[in-house]
């Protein structure tokens, strides 16, 4: 059976022959197929690598902008608080002007009316006095 085989092989070896350099030519290009695209893979990486650097910086940018409003709108806040408690200071204040003013006002409707009775019965009186 060996020697069959052998035989065999002996015919296809003139077969095979012309097959190592085809096999060689297809090695060789798909090697350097590999290698152009691992080259290519490498530029690919390096421009990545290059944009992720100018989104990292372009975030840096954003944080510090982010961390500057955040320090405005506390300040903010800030004097919106002090706004509120001055208005509310100042409704107090008011408040307690209008309670004046309406008491004052009372005393003028009740004090005029009593000045005007109280002068017209002085005036009464003077012209009593005068006429005897």
């Amino acid at each position: 059976m060996w020697p069959k085989v052998f035989l065999q092989l002996v015919e296809l070896l003139p077969h095979i022959s012309r097959l190592v350099p085809m096999a060689d030519k297809f090695l060789t290009s798909k090697a350097a197929a590999e290698k152009a695209n691992e080259a290519a893979m490498l530029a690919v990486a390096e421009g990545v690598r290059g944009d992720l650097g100018q989104v990292t910086k372009a975030h840096m940018g954003l944080y510090r902008q982010l961390q500057d409003q955040s320090a405005q709108i506390t300040e903010v806040g800030e004097v919106v608080k002090r706004a509120q408690a001055s208005m509310e200071q100042n409704e107090h204040r008011m408040e307690a002007l209008e309670k004046q003013v309406a008491s004052f006002s009372l005393w003028l409707k009740a004090g005029v009316p009593i000045l005007i009775a109280l002068v017209s019965m002085v005036v009464v009186l003077l012209v009593r006095l005068l006429q005897r």
